[in-house]
């Protein structure tokens, strides 16, 4: 861990805790607790990637894109809404033909899908060189 970017960590940890205590409100106490470490080691993963550029003159947000990035994030975003739009409609169609009801909703399905996608092309995108 680099010193400079200790304000970044302690930023990043309250907002995992956060995130993971919502979880925990619906979901039970160590769901919480696992999304919410998750969520920080992704955060301590950007920041030691590579892929972003670090400025530290902003302690909590020093993670820059340069202009691959900026591209890369674009892409991503266009294939993720893309992709949980058609799952969206597709599931919405299949559950009104085959008169079914999905437990946990189309939305949700959706939305996790799309925010999977997202970080599989990043990730992807990244690696290519």
């Amino acid at each position: 861990m680099m010193r400079e970017l200790l304000p970044y960590y302690v930023s990043r940890a309250i907002l995992a805790g956060f995130v993971g205590w919502l979880i925990s409100t619906g979901h039970g106490l160590w769901v919480g607790i696992l999304m919410g470490g998750i969520l920080y080691a992704g955060f301590i993963w950007y920041a030691h990637s590579g892929w972003y550029l670090i400025d530290t003159t902003h302690p909590l947000s020093p993670l820059r894109r340069d202009a691959r990035g900026n591209a890369i994030r674009d892409r991503a975003v266009v294939i993720s809404v893309v992709v949980a739009g058609l799952l969206f409609v597709n599931l919405r169609i299949l559950e009104r033909v085959f008169s079914f009801e999905i437990p946990i909703g189309i939305g949700s399905i959706a939305l996790i899908t799309g925010t999977a996608m997202y970080f599989v092309v990043t990730i992807f995108l990244f690696t290519r060189r």
